[in-house]
Parts: structure tokens; C-alpha cells; sequence
């Protein structure tokens, strides 16, 4: 098994300020990683950073956003300069729900543009700060409606995760010969501000919840992490190509 002092000690998250990416921050830092916590929102980044500092956690702050791909390949490639990257995390993203007739062309390329174009080029970047160097891992982050429909219309959203499982395997395939390893996390359902706000009505997840999840709860950002945190260490260190679904039996 690969050594962990084998393995750059750099990380960087995208989307990190809250939610699942600020728990895939902590669960990072609490390893050992120094991680750049990026974010579109800067000063929820800088907040979120000097939290963790407060506990002695190695985090600095960047304001990021994803879309302008000039910005993500200087980044990665700053961050890379400071502390060479071993895991860069692909956590940046949105969702709404809408009927498909009422979905804007605009609304959609604005979605993809976060959710599928941005993973593509963070992951370009991570892969040209990497592969020199024979190591490193990148892990997506997609969802269970990337397998299956989501129960509210959710067409492109579900469309774009679907685009990150397949691109997870694609790039996880040309890259392993340089030895840099790609997989995903598929989250289910999630208790988070998001997925809150989606809900139609109160009693929504909860009547959700009870209905198809068989572990008969929502995960905790920090069991998504968890995930994360795995995928990106030397014990996963033979795998590749592999989208990990955590999502309390949804699928089954």
C-alpha cells in the first residue's frame, strides 16, 4: 500500500465555504491536508477559513469562481506552488427544480456551466499539476441523479450529474497510466441548506425520507466527506474509475 508521506500533502476544494464542501474541508484538514478551501462567495470562504484556523486546521481561503476557467487553471496551479497537490476535490455546484417545458436556454447553460464545464476544467488543471509528478487524486462530486431521476423535475440538474459519472470514468481511464486516480462521490439525500430549499413543502423530506430511504434518515455532510476523505487516500490506492454511492440504500 502507498505510503502517505508518498502522497502530495496539498488539497483544494471547490464550493468549500458550506454544506457538503466545508465538511469534505474539515474532514481534509483533520488528516493532515493543507487545504486551499475555495468558493464563489469570498467572504463566506474567508469566514469558513478562519473558523477552522481557530482550530488548528490548516486552511487558507480563496475566492474562486468556477466558471472562468482562466481563474480555476491559476488556482490550482498557485495553490499547487505552495503545497503540491495530492487531492483536488470537484464539490462546486448548483441545482433547481423546474418543469422541462419552462427551462430556460439560459438557466440551462448556466447550470452546466457549473456543474459539468467547470468540473471538466478544474480537473484539467489538477491533471497538468499532477501527472508530472506520477500522483494524485481527484474526486468529483455527483449524485444518486446521476443514476436515476430525481422525485422533483429536475431534467438538467440531473442531466449535468449524470455528464460527471461519465466523465469521472472517461478521464479516470486515459489518466491512470500517469498515475493520477479520478473517482466520484454519488450522494443521495443530503440535510443540508440546499436541499431544504428545495423541498415544496415542510413536511416534504421528511415524507420523502420515510418513503425511500431505507436507512430511514438524510445523511450528514460529514458521512459524505467521510467518502471523499477515502477516495482520495492511499487506502484507495487501487481504485479508479469508481463512482461511490452514499445515499442510505436510495438505489436499491
Amino acid at each position: 500500500m502507498t505510503d502517505r508521506s508518498a502522497v502530495p500533502p496539498g488539497a483544494l476544494v471547490t464550493g468549500g465555504a458550506r454544506g457538503i464542501g466545508h465538511a469534505i474541508v474539515v474532514a481534509l484538514a483533520r488528516r493532515g491536508d493543507r487545504v486551499v478551501l475555495t468558493d464563489v462567495d469570498e467572504a463566506a470562504a474567508l469566514q469558513a477559513a478562519e473558523g477552522l484556523r481557530a482550530q488548528s486546521l490548516d486552511v487558507r481561503a480563496r475566492g474562486l469562481d468556477v466558471t472562468d476557467v482562466e481563474a480555476v487553471r491559476a488556482a490550482v496551479a498557485e495553490a499547487d506552488a505552495e503545497d503540491p497537490l495530492g487531492t483536488v476535490v470537484n464539490n462546486a455546484g448548483i441545482g433547481w427544480s423546474a418543469p422541462l417545458l419552462d427551462v430556460t436556454p439560459e438557466r440551462f447553460d448556466a447550470l452546466m456551466a457549473v456543474n459539468l464545464r467547470a468540473v471538466f476544467f478544474t480537473l484539467q488543471a489538477a491533471a497538468a499539476a499532477m501527472v508530472p509528478r506520477g500522483a494524485g487524486s481527484v474526486v468529483n462530486l455527483a449524485s444518486t441523479s446521476g443514476f436515476t431521476a430525481s422525485t422533483t423535475p429536475m431534467v438538467p440538474y440531473d442531466t449535468s450529474k449524470g455528464a460527471v459519472r461519465m466523465l469521472t470514468t472517461a478521464a479516470a481511464r486515459e489518466l491512470a497510466p500517469t498515475g493520477v486516480r479520478v473517482n466520484a462521490v454519488a450522494p443521495g439525500t443530503v440535510d443540508t441548506a440546499l436541499t431544504r430549499s428545495l423541498a415544496t413543502d415542510p413536511g416534504a423530506l421528511e415524507r420523502l425520507t420515510a418513503r425511500r430511504i431505507p436507512l430511514g434518515r438524510l445523511a450528514e455532510p460529514g458521512e459524505i466527506a467521510e467518502a471523499v476523505a477515502y477516495l482520495s487516500s492511499p487506502s484507495a490506492s487501487y481504485v479508479t474509475g469508481h463512482v461511490l454511492v452514499v445515499d442510505g440504500g436510495w438505489l436499491t
